[in-house]
């Protein structure tokens, strides 16, 4: 798996990048601001990589899984926690059809991987993320979105170098409409840097 390949160099390119919009850590820390509070909480982290997510979460309180189908990506989640003293639960799945039991975590957080998906992926795993979590549970986005002016010309620019279809294709859906229909209430969207990024929270009702 050509992730498996890539995990060892990843965040290096993820820290490279962020770089130049504010650093990574400020980004997706807006994702963990609207998971907080996490103290006493079980929080899943779908597609997620070497599991920055989770260990934000985890130490801010939370019980963390992180979720990805590569095994160096979690391999290196690992190593990560091991160096950071954060306590994460590392568990090598596929995030449309995830090893858990319906009602059993309070958030789900995809902070920058449903738009490596494709479009019949991002809806399976958005209907599992809805079964996983319980009633008054949250989920968490934090992802790209279709920018507007001039940043639309600069994304193009950058998608057409840095990202695939499935980006291109996840910006054009209609997220709001997919989620409701699964079943998520109680709509929240902040959007980023001339709306190329958004952090999108919904809940469980």
């Amino acid at each position: 798996m050509v992730y498996d390949v890539l995990a060892p160099l990843y965040d290096l390119g993820v820290w490279f990048m962020a770089l130049f919009l504010g650093g990574e850590d400020a980004l997706r820390g807006k994702a963990i601001a609207e998971a907080m509070p996490l103290e006493g909480r079980t929080a899943l982290e779908i597609f997620a990589g070497t599991g920055t997510i989770s260990l934000m979460a985890a130490k801010r309180g939370a019980t963390a899984i992180p979720v990805d189908i590569s095994k160096g990506m979690l391999r290196v989640a690992g190593e990560k926690a091991g160096k950071s003293g954060a306590h994460i639960y590392p568990v090598r799945a596929d995030a449309v059809e995830l090893p858990f039991r319906s009602g059993s975590f309070d958030r789900v957080i995809a902070s920058m991987g449903l738009h490596e998906a494709a479009p019949d992926a991002v809806e399976g795993a958005l209907k599992e993320a809805y079964r996983v979590l319980k009633t008054g549970g949250r989920l968490v986005i934090f992802d790209y979105s279709r920018a507007e002016g001039a940043a639309r010309v600069m994304q193009a620019l950058f998608f057409a170098f840095a990202e695939g279809e499935h980006a291109r294709k996840w910006i054009l859906t209609d997220v709001d409409a997919l989620l409701s229909g699964i079943g998520f209430k109680n709509f929240r969207r902040k959007f980023l840097l001339k709306r190329a990024l958004q952090v999108l929270t919904v809940e469980k009702r």
